[in-house]
């Protein structure tokens, strides 16, 4: 096994191609990387609160009407003229963009599903697809998520303590749905202010997983160095492996391999129990920026007896597509197998999405056709039906989408979000319509997400007019919203040529709300539509926000940038000089592009 696998991974050098990342339409959209508290957003396991409040308090909402209610300033171009996405938007998810990792975003479910079982206390109830709950206890009490979410910063620990007062008593599940909760909506800040609140009253008998999540928040909130300061004032007993992982993971997330690396050999200095998990975070870095050291993780791992997982294998599988190596692919995938695991649905999906990319299509038409065979044995039917609606789409085939869809006859909330995502893909907007109207129908209530899936669908297909009208109506419909919706807005208008009113909103509400950083996809819509016009000011303006914002230089950035000098014909002097300053190392394109300027 190992020697293939070694082979595989020091065979990976990854090419600058412009492809989609495989994603299983059957996870959720957003941020990646496993850790023992980190990534938590759309919750692979079942548990509840006391109702989780709807909506929530913003000042975006009068941004976003503003910018619903005004006018295009110009018609659209052709097609081909408006292009900002194209196959060219993939070229963000083959950075592996924070948000965008759908392989590390699956172990995250698992890791979090493990951890969840081990909290004592009694069983949480489920949450449906609507996010509503049956509460077994009638009683009224306030909520804690609400109180801490609504408490303004300069008073949090005063309106804490006065819940205290009330005669409230503060339980390990409650605390548990209170930071689970402001994760899976970024609000890192708040919920390390309610863990120090803890800390500092001394309400809660910290255990191992506690440290772990404090140290978590710490390394989002205030940076990775702040994070190990932490460590230090951790009892002993404490500074173990899943501790020290957490920090790894936040390194991962950061891009930051100089960090990651000090961490990995503290790791191996203290002689601390070395698991897959931890090399798969080394993995899962070395992929993005270095795959050539994955191969040294491999041969760690065989040293030191550490069995591959499930999600080791899709990670070299990942590493393989992006390197455009099909036949390295069908090594992993033979390993994977003699090793006795099965590929798992969002593996084969990822496999066939990389045949596709390959212009193998025969080859991903017949995983298709093995994933509608196990769609009759599947224990997870509506998982298989999510990806083959996925699938068919991307391989342009209606008819397919549409007798696929007919096999869900009890769809939920998601299966209509794959549907809708899949008649957008094909352009098919009169389906996705209807499909999102018999959504909004059914007694569930909607979150944000769905309504997002369909303005996603105006903006892929640059209908700007329904996509202000539909943004009225969540306005009126008093839909939460988030980063994915500013996402979305600044999509639609920049693929319809709005480049500086998308610019414009970006910046008030990143403005009106200090505790929300947008997503780096909203940059890089604005980067790319000033770099296809050859915009070369506006381009650097928005290379200099992404810094400010706090996302880490990739090569990405970079790509954009370049190619705003191009299209206005200017040399682009000291370019690889400002990279090496960013220690962002150039992709053959970018040096290709460079020689050609």
């Amino acid at each position: 096994m190992w020697p293939s696998l070694r082979r595989a991974a020091a065979g990976a050098r990854l090419k600058n191609v412009s492809h989609l990342l495989p994603v299983s339409s059957g996870f959720t959209e957003s941020n990646l990387n496993g850790g023992s508290w980190t990534g938590v957003r759309e919750i692979g396991c079942q548990v509840s609160s006391h109702e989780l409040p709807f909506c929530y308090s913003e000042t975006v909402f009068p941004s976003i009407r503003r910018l619903s209610s005004e006018p295009a300033e110009r018609p659209f171009s052709n097609k081909n003229d408006s292009e900002i996405l194209g196959e060219d938007g993939s070229d963000l998810l083959d950075d592996n963009l924070e948000c965008d990792d759908e392989l590390a975003q699956r172990n995250d479910a698992v890791r979090l599903s493990e951890i969840m079982a081990k909290i004592p206390g009694p069983n949480f109830l489920a949450i449906d697809s609507s996010g509503a709950t049956k509460l077994q206890d009638k009683t009224y009490r306030p909520y804690l998520f609400q109180i801490v979410l609504d408490a303004p910063s300069s008073s949090f620990r005063h309106v804490l303590d006065k819940w205290i007062k009330d005669g409230n008593h503060l339980d390990r599940n409650e605390v548990v749905l209170v930071l689970l909760h402001l994760r899976k909506q970024h609000l890192y800040r708040k919920a390390l202010q309610f863990v120090e609140w803890m800390v500092r009253g001394k309400l809660l008998n910290f255990e191992e997983l506690d440290y772990a999540c404090h140290l978590d928040l710490i390394a989002r909130s205030h940076g990775i160095e702040n994070a190990q300061k932490y460590i230090k004032k951790v009892p002993l007993p404490f500074r173990n492996e899943v501790l020290y992982e957490t920090l790894l993971v936040n390194c991962v997330l950061a891009g930051d391999i100089q960090k990651a690396e000090e961490v990995f050999k503290e790791i191996k200095d203290q002689c601390l129990r070395l698991t897959v998990s931890i090399c798969n975070q080394m993995i899962l870095l070395y992929k993005r920026v270095a795959p050539g050291k994955v191969a040294d993780v491999l041969m760690l791992m065989e040293k030191e007896n550490v069995k591959p997982s499930a999600f080791t294998y899709n990670l070299l599988i990942d590493l393989k597509g992006r390197s455009n190596d099909l036949a390295g692919i069908e090594v992993v995938l033979n390993e994977m197998k003699a090793c006795g695991i099965k590929p798992s649905t969002a593996t084969q999906t990822m496999v066939a999405r990389f045949y596709m990319h390959g212009g193998l299509a025969e080859k991903a038409e017949r995983v298709v056709e093995e994933m509608e065979v196990q769609l009759l044995e599947s224990k997870d039917r509506r998982h298989v039906i999510r990806s083959l609606l996925h699938l068919y789409a991307v391989l342009n085939k209606p008819d397919d989408v549409a007798r696929i869809w007919k096999l869900c006859t009890e769809p939920n909330l998601d299966d209509f979000l794959s549907a809708i995502k899949a008649w957008g893909q094909l352009g098919r907007i009169e389906q996705a319509e209807e499909t999102f109207e018999t959504m909004a129908n059914t007694p569930a209530k909607l979150s944000s997400k769905y309504y997002n899936a369909m303005l996603n669908v105006y903006a892929q297909n640059k209908l700007l007019a329904k996509g202000k009208q539909f943004v009225e109506r969540m306005c009126r419909n008093r839909c939460p919203h988030g980063p994915l919706t500013w996402d979305a807005l600044i999509n639609l208008y920049v693929n319809s040529g709005e480049v500086e009113k998308a610019d414009s909103f970006l910046l008030k509400v990143a403005e009106e709300n200090p505790g929300r950083r947008p997503l780096f996809t909203s940059y890089f819509f604005l980067m790319k539509g000033y770099a296809k016009r050859g915009d070369i000011h506006n381009t650097e303006k928005i290379f200099d926000r992404v810094k400010k914002a706090g996302y880490s230089g990739r090569p990405v950035h970079y790509r954009l940038l370049l190619e705003a000098y191009i299209n206005a014909k200017v040399p682009a002097h000291g370019f690889l000089e400002r990279m090496r300053g960013d220690n962002v190392r150039p992709t053959k394109k970018i040096l290709r592009d460079l020689r050609s300027t």
